[in-house]
């Protein structure tokens, strides 16, 4: 299990560090500890790059360090209580602790050693320490991402990928600079034949769910912020889903020439960015919401259909992060793409099956 060796500890904390025998008692809880908070990510897609595995080994270590000095305290309680005598004969108090004898109650004080301040803090709270030792990995292992790519902190159930190979440590590989965002195209100079739009699905991922999973979609999240109310879109494409289009019912039930409902079924498996619920990823900062994305029906959100061959629909539409500039989108951004390109949607109802893991949007469009 062991994610680190003593001689990389003590290139980070020195030869003053403690000794290899208490290092390799303590390093098994340590790396057990990260697994945990991890969901064992680490077992089976141990980060390839060379900077999330420096940061998973300085992630342990600290661990260890911890629990070293919380050992080193307790013992110093157990060893310390009462007082003793200096070589002047005068009486010196170690540590805190309380001593009673039939009717007589005596307390001795003392000062906590130069540095301990935050161990000895939670030295006699079992939950504090959890908390200490949870902070820690949460502090090394925010958005470090594992071999596929998943932040080694996501909790989403089931996980996006678990067919990559186990590697400690692995060999580094670069990671690939994501393409920067297309400008707008004219729709018409984006269509291909229905020939050419059915060669770019992937027949493998798409039987991995079923018939018809060859759609393609990006999904844009809208984030509003400060006074002046600033609107951003944070577009996610997908490919390889099932888009179901029930236009004709909708015009008959609505009586509405226009009206259509658009539901989009995504496989919840090779993702490409981890999903957060809506609470937290809007806590997040701007590099934060464009690593992730959200299905939020209460914020705006929208989709826009990208790629379906059989309507011919196969067009160039920019992802990644938009600024709502009202002198290039007077009505809005979301207006623009409805009117510019048309099959844009705004999210309605969201829906999470596990038996065949997928989420389901509800969109319509008026």
């Amino acid at each position: 299990m062991g994610y680190v060796t003593y001689d990389f500890y003590k290139s980070i904390y020195g030869e003053s560090s403690m000794p290899e025998t208490d290092f390799n008692r303590l390093s098994w809880e340590a790396c057990r500890r990260v697994d945990v908070l991890t969901l064992n990510k680490l077992k089976f897609a141990f980060p390839s790059n060379e900077d999330d595995i420096e940061a998973v080994r300085r992630c342990v270590c600290k661990l260890i360090e911890i629990a070293y000095q919380i050992e080193a305290a307790n013992k110093r309680v157990s060893e310390g209580q009462g007082y003793i005598k200096d070589e002047s004969g005068a009486l010196r108090g170690k540590v805190v602790s309380s001593v009673s004898s039939g009717s007589e109650s005596i307390s001795y004080t003392a000062k906590a050693e130069s540095g301990s301040t935050l161990i000895d803090a939670v030295l006699s709270d079992k939950a504090a320490q959890e908390r200490l030792y949870r902070d820690t990995v949460r502090e090394y292992l925010a958005f470090v991402p594992d071999s596929n790519g998943v932040n080694l902190l996501y909790a989403g159930i089931p996980y996006p990928v678990r067919n990559a190979q186990i590697r400690r440590p692995p060999e580094d590989k670069p990671v690939e600079k994501p393409e920067e965002p297309t400008e707008l195209k004219n729709p018409e100079e984006n269509k291909n034949t229905i020939d050419e739009i059915h060669s770019k699905a992937d027949p493998q991922k798409a039987d991995a769910m079923g018939i018809g999973y060859v759609d393609s979609v990006i999904i844009y999240n809208r984030y509003v912020y400060g006074t002046r109310e600033e609107t951003t879109y944070f577009g996610t494409r997908f490919d390889n889903v099932r888009v179901e289009l029930t236009q004709g019912a909708n015009q008959k039930a609505s009586g509405m020439e226009n009206a259509s409902v658009c539901t989009v079924k995504i496989p919840n498996t090779g993702l490409p960015k981890p999903y957060i619920s809506p609470a937290v990823w809007k806590k997040f900062t701007t590099e934060e919401m464009a690593e992730s994305f959200t299905l939020d029906t209460e914020a705006k959100n929208f989709f826009v259909i990208v790629r379906k061959a059989d309507l011919g629909i196969d067009i160039d539409v920019p992802d990644g992060i938009i600024r709502q500039d009202k002198t290039k989108y007077p009505g809005g951004f979301f207006e623009y793409i409805k009117t510019q390109y048309g099959y844009a949607f705004s999210i309605d109802t969201v829906d999470v099956y596990a038996l065949i893991p997928r989420f389901e949007i509800g969109a319509s469009c008026l």
